[in-house]
């Protein structure tokens, strides 16, 4: 399902954009769609779940120290 968005886009990157698009002959919404899907693709992480550790505590934790200020 496709939405609707309004974004401010850079005139020099509207025109590179168009330029590609007549070479592919495609639309500038499919051009900004492939190019934001390759830049998540590279840049963002491939689940949403939270990168851990093997390490634990093994100190000691005080509320009333940390909290006592």
């Amino acid at each position: 399902m496709k939405s609707h968005v309004s974004a401010t886009i850079d005139a020099g990157l509207l025109v590179e954009a168009d330029r590609f698009g007549r070479q592919e002959r495609r639309s500038r919404s499919q051009v900004l769609e492939m190019a934001l899907e390759q830049f998540l693709q590279r840049n963002a992480p491939a689940s949403d779940q939270i990168v851990t550790s093997p390490g634990r505590f093994e100190g000691k934790f005080s509320r009333e120290e940390t909290y006592e200020r």
